[in-house]
């Protein structure tokens, strides 16, 4: 027969007591937390998906910001060759209007020199850095366009693609190089109008009225290249949207996962609260102490 002690009453008691005030503590730190769990053997299934949202989660924030950093090259681009055709447009009423062979040599002298501030102009363009990187050098730190030993040095390998995944199922070109943009024909666009200052300067209406065509090839040059970056822009800012819109559904998957839903917190807590109190009392009730009790 087991006897049953004072002592062994007191501690079974303090232990269904305990017990009850930890999961009263457990419930209302849950409530306090928002939490459904403070630990993944609470509840391993929940645990497990939430794990797997905020991967996927870190996994979109990081193409959201390889996206956004392809979006700011490309905007910068599109600025910088923005500018080029606008510069290219003032070459082609130059050109045009020298062409006419009306011009006598004051005008084409002040023509020429005009050109050649476009020119450089046109070779400061050619050098733009973004971050600190050549815009149209494609892997090349260097610059795009150099002169030297009287030769222009038009560099940009048109296999040089700069490519980046903006998603998990779409990588974007979100450059063009020098030698697709400054191009005239067979010539480079600098070349051309080195040669179009020298038929100035000489009086050469002949090479003026070919320099006519020249200028509006790499007016189509500098279009078509900005096309590219235009429809590379648009696809980059449509992944984008995406992504911004998936993060919203994850998210809200990953608060059904783990957060707690309010009522049925507060109604836990008070549950437990309830159930700490009444053992309280029924302990009390139970545990008599007399001399009887402390003599056993």
């Amino acid at each position: 027969m087991i006897r049953t002690t004072f002592l062994s009453t007191t501690m079974g008691a303090q232990s269904r007591l305990m017990e009850r005030s930890a999961a009263a503590e457990r419930a209302s730190a849950r409530l306090s937390s928002g939490r459904a769990f403070s630990r993944p053997s609470e509840d391993p299934a929940a645990a497990a998906t939430a794990l797997a949202f905020r991967s996927e989660l870190s996994t979109l924030k990081a193409y959201q910001s390889t996206a956004e950093e392809s979006q700011s090259r490309l905007n910068a681009s599109d600025a910088t060759l923005d500018d080029v055709q606008t510069t290219v447009a003032r070459l082609k009423e130059l050109v045009v209007a020298a062409a006419t062979g009306t011009m006598n040599g004051e005008g084409r002298n002040a023509t020429a020199a005009e050109i050649t501030q476009l020119r450089d102009h046109l070779v400061g363009l050619a050098n733009t850095r973004h971050l600190d990187q050549p815009m149209f050098a494609g892997f090349s730190a260097n610059d795009a366009v150099s002169y030297s030993a009287g030769v222009w040095n038009v560099f940009g390998n048109t296999a040089e693609k700069v490519v980046r995944a903006v998603s998990d199922s779409d990588s974007v070109q979100i450059n063009v190089v020098a030698s697709e943009v400054f191009t005239a024909g067979a010539s480079d666009a600098f070349t051309m109008l080195d040669d179009l200052v020298a038929d100035l300067q000489s009086g050469d209406v002949t090479g003026i009225r070919d320099a006519v065509a020249a200028v509006d090839q790499f007016r189509t040059a500098v279009s078509t290249a900005r096309a590219r970056v235009g429809a590379a822009t648009n696809r980059v800012e449509n992944v984008l949207y995406a992504n911004i819109s998936r993060q919203t559904g994850v998210r809200a998957d990953l608060s059904k996962a783990e957060d707690i839903d309010l009522v049925e917190g507060i109604t836990e807590v008070n549950r437990q609260q309830a159930a700490y109190e009444a053992a309280l009392g029924a302990t009390a009730k139970s545990i008599q102490q007399s001399l009887v009790d402390f003599l056993r």
